[in-house]
């Protein structure tokens, strides 16, 4: 993460002392305050991303007593996804759906609030949702969701986290627990509901991290009686259970201490699988180099009795399934997959925008490159069916893309009709310092 920020004059400083020392944060800031609005282009505070050759700078805002940093405006999607000051840019992902309010940007505390589909106190169902019709958008499928699903939460934990964008430098470095230390971190910023942020209930398992352990398990002791929890983290294994009473899951690392035991109903699990049957048949084969995770939304109990006394019982209340490759960036095929091996090979830098709650009529690129010195990048689409809706869907979106890019300013490839994948452009030579675009 790109924690330093260089203040006028060329003293840097650290992000981190907002935390680890406010006083001399704020104090810094203050002093730079007037300097940074007086500077010219080029001697401004900036951070440690590039665009078009400079460095993005920033604004030192002051509000009351209280001074902090904010993005020049229009351009936080510049910003590599690692960076803090990164602000995805909606109407490339399946955020576009969302309506206003859904999702709401909190500069001076670096937050970001949303609002759940479903109440995380215990023994409250979810809040009626309005499913009254909305003007339609400019593009087909946008602006109808009122609320976030556990997919949208994943979704945004892995997009807020940088995990939807890869450039060579991740190579061996992309591990479940560096990425799950990722969501921890990024869930402090995430508000979920009135006094809530997601880190007081995000609750990941993986193997080999007693850091990640040890803070799942003081999440449970703290948290588990009054609220529901959210459980992340890569499938290992889904078992019938022996009394015929649903199912049990396990991921992986569970076993590595986490002392629970995750179930889900026969109801629910036919829900499951009826939204995520892709997702499940390729957990289910096997297939090397894929892998799925989860979040699953859990009520967590203790169990009091008999030899697994300190252990607790996870009843999966909703969950949301994601395909990723060895390097974690989502996918929604195999065909995709395949693109994602080649990016990666050809040492390509590129984004993955997530679907989040948008209809899959939603005007939403597979893959955007962000080496191409192109303002909004460059758009790559992956056609793999051939039915006479998504047909039709293909068509709207060539239109769409030739409108919008230029009938040379995207690449597509037909996979459904076994076409050989076409060349990518190339990498642009004006690009310096890996920019976001």
């Amino acid at each position: 993460m790109n924690d330093i920020v260089v203040l006028p004059g060329g003293e840097k400083l650290s992000l981190e002392w907002k935390l680890s020392d406010p006083e001399r944060f704020q104090r810094r800031l203050k002093a730079k305050h007037a300097d940074n609005g007086k500077a010219g282009p080029g001697e401004k505070a900036h951070c440690l991303c590039v665009h078009q050759g400079r460095y993005l700078e920033l604004q030192i805002r002051q509000l009351k007593e209280s001074y902090y940093f904010a993005c020049m405006p229009n351009t936080g999607p510049y910003h590599r996804p690692t960076c803090p000051f990164y602000k995805p840019n909606p109407e490339q992902s399946g955020q576009a759906a969302y309506v206003d309010g859904v999702i709401k940007e909190d500069p001076e505390h670096d937050e970001v609030r949303v609002k759940l589909i479903t109440s995380l106190k215990r023994n409250i169902e979810k809040s009626p949702v309005s499913s009254a019709p909305l003007p339609a958008g400019p593009r087909a499928g946008s602006r109808t969701q009122r609320r976030m699903t556990t997919l949208g939460l994943l979704h945004l934990i892995w997009e807020r986290a940088g995990l939807h964008y890869w450039r060579p430098q991740f190579t061996g470095h992309r591990t479940d627990p560096k990425a799950l230390r990722r969501a921890c971190a990024t869930s402090r910023n995430i508000k979920i509901q009135r006094g809530i942020t997601l880190e007081q209930v995000l609750c990941p398992v993986v193997s080999n991290d007693r850091g990640i352990l040890y803070s799942t398990q003081r999440t449970i002791k703290d948290n588990s009686e009054t609220l529901k929890l959210y459980v992340i983290g890569r499938l290992s294994s889904v078992q019938g259970d022996p009394y015929g009473k649903g199912y049990n899951i396990e991921l992986s690392g569970i076993r590595d201490g986490y002392r629970m035991f995750m179930s889900i109903s026969q109801a629910k699990w036919e829900r499951l699988e009826k939204s995520y049957s892709r997702e499940l048949a390729e957990f289910s084969r096997n297939e090397e180099g894929l892998a799925v995770f989860g979040l699953f939304l859990v009520t967590i109990d203790p169990i009091k009795k008999g030899k697994y006394s300190n252990f607790s019982t996870v009843k999966i209340e909703d969950a949301a399934l994601m395909t990723t490759t060895e390097q974690l960036i989502p996918v929604e095929s195999h065909y995709e997959a395949k693109i994602v091996e080649l990016l990666v090979q050809q040492d390509r830098t590129f984004i993955k925008p997530l679907r989040f709650d948008a209809a899959r009529e939603l005007v939403r690129a597979d893959f955007i490159l962000t080496d191409m010195g192109k303002k909004e990048g460059y758009p790559m689409e992956v056609f793999g069916l051939t039915d006479e809706k998504y047909l039709a869907r293909k068509a709207e979106k060539e239109r769409y893309y030739a409108r919008v890019f230029g009938v040379d300013g995207w690449w597509s490839w037909d996979a459904a009709h076994n076409a050989p994948i076409p060349p990518f452009p190339n990498v642009s030579l004006a690009q310096t310092s890996d920019p976001i675009s």
